[in-house]
């Protein structure tokens, strides 16, 4: 077992000498040397994801960056310090670990402060050190976060190639309904077959799941249905539409991410949104419509005159998007 004493110059040759000899003290007696008296760290942050939990949307990824932070960086960092002893210098060490990717980096620091918030709630210490152990780091740099898309004029090839790949067909599904329906992508992979009607070609995605906290209704385009149909063999009663083929459960986001970087498409998921988005400016489908058929509210006059979600105006627009890139 290795473990950091923290950086120099945030910790000085002598604390770092005084905490090695402390280690050892500790490994000598058959103790972690990690695990100080009182609640750890990572129990404290495994406390603020059951905090938050219930608020976050099923459809999120949020619990799931959590866990992975808590699993992949505080774990072999901090995790096993007690909460009232993690000092700046402890924090620079988890920083170290992340600071090449700015957006990990702003997230795990925010995450850390919430966490030694927490704390300070529940009268386990005084202070949060996070600040500091950011000012101790080089600053980052600025990324503005636009989510990369696809002309829409490519997009037919790049459906063909993810159709042709050997990735699993729940992820090739899952992708391919994304785009046919402009829809997010937590909404797909978190679908299940009770909100389908291939009947009559609808599909309801609860309140509960859907962004806007209301009820949405997607017309299914006639490569939607046949796609549909194709994935119902698959998968019994109210189950997961597009389960991963490990867990049995919902797909992660981070598949996605991987097919589309194997297969070098240079879109994001969420960027097929702005690729129909930019059809539909192209093709003068109206502004009204268009923003409808992406589940975005319609502001202005638009939206006083806006009295229903344009079913079946959106219907006509989705067969012919379906037309354009199937």
């Amino acid at each position: 077992m290795s473990l950091g004493l923290g950086s120099y110059p945030a910790v000085s040759l002598a604390l770092a000498r005084e905490r090695a000899l402390a280690n050892r003290q500790a490994v000598e007696q058959g103790r972690d040397p990690r695990r100080r008296h009182g609640v750890t760290f990572a129990e404290a942050m495994a406390a603020v994801i059951e905090l938050h939990r219930p608020n976050w949307k099923p459809t999120s990824n949020t619990e799931q960056q959590w866990r992975s932070l808590l699993v992949n960086h505080i774990d072999a960092t901090i995790g096993a310090m007690g909460v009232a002893e993690v000092a700046a210098a402890d924090v620079v060490a988890v920083l170290d670990r992340v600071w090449d990717r700015p957006e990990l980096a702003r997230r795990t620091a925010r995450r850390i402060s919430t966490t030694m918030k927490y704390a300070m709630g529940r009268g386990l210490r005084d202070s949060d050190p996070t600040a500091a152990a950011v000012a101790a780091m080089p600053k980052l740099r600025h990324r503005p976060n636009h989510h990369r898309a696809l002309h829409h004029s490519d997009l037919a090839d790049a459906l063909n190639k993810i159709r042709a790949s050997a990735a699993a067909a729940a992820t090739k599904g899952a992708l391919e309904l994304l785009a046919l329906t402009a829809t997010r992508p937590g909404e797909v992979r978190q679908a299940r077959w009770g909100e389908f009607d291939l009947d009559t070609a609808l599909w309801t995605i609860p309140a509960a799941r859907y962004k806007t906290g209301t009820e949405f209704r997607v017309p299914l385009n006639t490569r939607a249905i046949e796609l549909l149909t194709q994935a119902r063999n698959l998968t019994d009663g109210d189950a997961q539409v597009f389960p991963s083929p490990v867990t049995g459960r919902a797909v992660s986001e981070n598949t996605y991410v991987k097919l589309l970087h194997d297969l070098d498409i240079a879109t994001t998921a969420h960027g097929l949104r702005a690729t129909f988005r930019s059809w539909c400016s192209d093709t003068g489908v109206p502004r009204d419509l268009a923003e409808m058929a992406l589940g975005h509210a319609v502001r202005g006059v638009e939206g006083a005159y806006a009295r229903s979600d344009m079913l079946q105006r959106r219907r006509t627009l989705m067969q012919q998007w379906n037309d354009y890139i199937a």
